[in-house]
């Protein structure tokens, strides 16, 4: 049985508002403890694998304004 992501969000809100533990939880909303448990995992947010980037977004996009028709080897170079 699939629940919609209203129900999972409403369900980690109260919890977080109301201090209820997942078992409790559980318990009022008749759902297994490990599916709350999923739920709050994939609700963390996780970092983007890999290094940071060398320039900012905007400097590309102001680049790619500048000169539109260069190749990335050209921009590469500046």
């Amino acid at each position: 049985m699939g629940y919609s992501k209203d129900f999972k969000d409403k369900v980690i809100e109260i919890m977080a508002r109301d201090k209820m533990s997942v078992r409790k939880a559980a318990q009022h909303f008749n759902v297994c403890i490990q599916t709350i448990q999923n739920w709050k995992k994939s609700t963390v947010t996780k970092p983007i694998p890999g290094r940071p980037a060398k320039i900012s977004k905007e400097q590309i996009l102001k680049d790619v304004e500048q000169y539109p028709d260069d190749y990335i080897s050209e921009r590469a170079e500046r």
